[in-house]
């Protein structure tokens, strides 16, 4: 069997920009959000905090995500992404600054408003602990037996 690798990942990540977390605080909560990332996998995301996901990683940092092309066809063969891991809020200006740049590049946002200052207690970090890629194409496996990165 192929193995997943980490340029697996980052090829299947620059294919997209949306993705889905689920969180967990009194009660499981999903969210579909843009994000972009950086080639240690993290996967940063812009989401105002009075939201209940956001609310909820606050409380639990544990959170899953769903990648995938909502545009597959029902026979066609599957890909997609998912993940489990951490997300934490970034407060230090300097790594604010950098990645809301990376964000506004991979996502081509030119809004000049959309500065480090407004991003402020908006910005988040997801670590991947466990990414599993499913690929009918590239795995030719049994459901559920595709491959898992261990990070």
């Amino acid at each position: 069997m192929k193995t997943l690798t980490k340029e697996l990942v980052l090829e299947f990540l620059s294919h997209h920009n949306l993705m889905s977390i689920a969180t967990y605080g009194d009660f499981p909560w999903i969210a579909t959000v843009y994000y972009t990332f950086d080639h240690n996998l993290n996967i940063y995301f812009l989401s105002s905090p009075t939201t209940l996901h956001v609310n909820h990683i606050l409380q639990n940092p544990k959170v899953a995500l769903s990648i995938a092309d909502s545009h597959q066809g029902i026979s066609s063969k599957k890909r997609g992404l998912q993940i489990s891991g951490e997300a934490h809020q970034i407060s230090q200006i300097a790594v604010i600054k950098h990645t809301l740049q990376l964000w506004k590049s991979a996502l081509g946002v030119v809004d000049p408003s959309l500065t480090h200052k407004v991003a402020i207690g908006k910005m988040f970090k997801i670590t991947p602990k466990k990414i599993k890629l499913f690929d009918q194409k590239l795995f030719e496996v049994e459901d559920g037996k595709e491959p898992v990165l261990e990070m």
